[in-house]
């Protein structure tokens, strides 16, 4: 089927051009024509159903291609009212981009895989036409429901059918809560809404990107030039049209940030979680962020104090999200997905993330690239960073995190900021040690007292094992332009001329 098509608009394509015919006439039959009775053809039965078809990219893509060879007329392919006026209307390319930004939901944030059964149960909105043809595009089994379905009927469904993921409104989703208990393959839960419901992700905030850029949006991120994430910025704001902001910085400040955020219309705001941390120690509530709706962070571990402070004076998540110079986003927590504080999210298209158990030398295994940092993965996918592999403590067998004690640490109002490393040892060949910022309330505090306080504090909030057994109060901690914290330069400040151990596994 695909390669009729094809030839049929390779054919449409190079008479448009005039380049193929006679004296570059078109030909007797329009191309459209010939889709529509070769179509017919096989719906009746006078051809053979081809051995590959897919509905999506083999009819509705190939009309999206004539369309823009001029070779469709002006009509939509998709028109939507509603009885206040509203509308939607798409084209054939429309529809192709938000179908598949569609299957990209089904894909990552529901995990349907081929075959995999998805029950829809919508009135008639726009979003039932997208996800029927999403389905075709990632050959997830959809299977349609009347919005009228009891608590009942919809158990019966789910179960019999053992669908994974189910999208629906407002209206129904109370009746999904109150069944899907009973319904152990059911694993997400999408609403078509403008509003959040807990325990539901919301499926049109899932059709944007991470940093979710639009035409009317202005996107701030403040990451210096030599870092490759500024060069993402070109990449996620022009293609959606968007506008990129960009200030000069001459030098980290957090006020001199949250005037800007207040005093220019910026709509997305990104820099990286060191800097959050400073900003949620200002006042927040002194500041008019009046166009401010998306707020992205990576670079290094986002700890779930700062997300929870930011959030609780500002009302914004933070959405973080992960990635690498070679591989731009991996992991994300996308707009309307369900945050899991301290997660990097879920795996970002096309990367497939595992955990790699063994051993590695290189930076390539198999089909895997070995990025050199350290993560888990839960049971739901989310991704949880620990650090880079050379900041892992080893500490008589023990495994150590870095960012597991610094979040653990910055739970105590004490603690202004840490950056936790290996510090050599005699009998346990390395151990942790914290450097800390202290908050102004505490920087009076006798230092050996409140360093065995924040010693048990640690014991208290993570493994007991897992406590900085040597602590120094700083003034500052070593950090890039951009504000990202420096492990490196403290862990070379520790271990001077020893040799540092050589690590073991790397997870991802």
């Amino acid at each position: 089927m695909r390669l009729w098509l094809r030839e049929l608009v390779l054919h449409a394509l190079r008479n448009a051009r005039g380049i193929c015919g006679s004296h570059g006439q078109p030909p007797p039959l329009p191309v459209p024509e010939k889709i529509v009775a070769t179509w017919e053809a096989i719906s009746l039965g006078r051809q053979p159903v081809p051995e590959y078809f897919n509905f999506a990219h083999d009819v509705l893509d190939v009309w999206s291609q004539l369309e823009k060879a001029g070779h469709r007329p002006p009509n939509p392919a998709f028109w939507w009212v509603d009885g206040t006026g509203a509308e939607v209307k798409w084209s054939f390319e429309e529809l192709g981009e938000q179908s598949r930004k569609a299957a990209n939901v089904l894909e990552r944030a529901c995990g349907l895989q081929p075959g995999d059964r998805m029950m829809l149960v919508l009135p008639r909105l726009p979003e039932w036409w997208l996800v029927s043809v999403a389905c075709m595009r990632t050959g997830a089994i959809m299977i349609p429901g009347i919005s009228q379905l009891t608590e009942k009927d919809l158990k019966f469904r789910l179960q019999a059918s053992r669908a994974k993921s189910i999208i629906t409104s407002d209206s129904l989703a109370p009746r999904v809560d109150a069944i899907s208990s009973d319904c152990p393959s059911l694993q997400t839960k999408l609403l078509v809404s403008d509003s959040y419901r807990p325990g539901w992700m919301n499926f049109r905030e899932l059709l944007r990107r991470w940093v979710a850029l639009t035409k009317s949006d202005i996107f701030w991120n403040t990451t210096d030039t030599g870092w490759v994430k500024a060069a993402w910025t070109l990449f996620s704001a022009w293609p959606n049209g968007s506008c990129i902001f960009v200030h000069e910085l001459p030098r980290v400040d957090a006020k001199f940030i949250l005037n800007a955020l207040s005093r220019f219309p910026i709509t997305t705001f990104c820099c990286v979680p060191t800097m959050f941390r400073l900003l949620v120690q200002e006042d927040l509530t002194r500041y008019q962020f009046q166009s401010l709706r998306h707020c992205v962070t990576g670079g290094e571990a986002l700890t779930p104090d700062v997300r929870e402070k930011w959030k609780s004076q500002t009302g914004l998540e933070l959405h973080e999200g992960y990635g690498q110079s070679e591989t731009v986003l991996i992991c994300a927590n996308p707009k309307g997905m369900k945050i899991k504080s301290g997660s990097m999210g879920k795996a970002s298209p096309p990367y497939d993330v595992q955990d790699n158990p063994e051993k590695t030398a290189a930076s390539e295994r198999g089909d895997f690239y070995i990025t050199g940092d350290r993560a888990y993965m839960d049971k739901d996918g989310y991704f949880w960073f620990m650090g880079r592999n050379d900041d892992v403590i080893n500490s008589s067998s023990y495994r150590i995190g870095p960012v597991e004690v610094e979040s653990a640490l910055a739970e105590h109002p004490a603690v202004l900021e840490s950056a936790v490393v290996s510090s050599p040892d005699p009998i346990r060949g390395e151990v942790v040690k914290a450097f800390i910022v202290l908050s102004p309330a505490y920087s009076s505090h006798d230092p050996e007292k409140l360093t065995q306080e924040l010693q048990e504090h640690v014991k208290r909030v993570t493994a007991p094992y897992k406590y900085p057994r040597k602590m120094a109060f700083v003034s500052e901690l070593p950090k890039t332009v951009s504000g990202k914290i420096q492990r490196s330069k403290l862990r070379n400040q520790e271990w001077g001329n020893e040799k540092q151990p050589q690590k073991g596994p790397i997870s991802l």
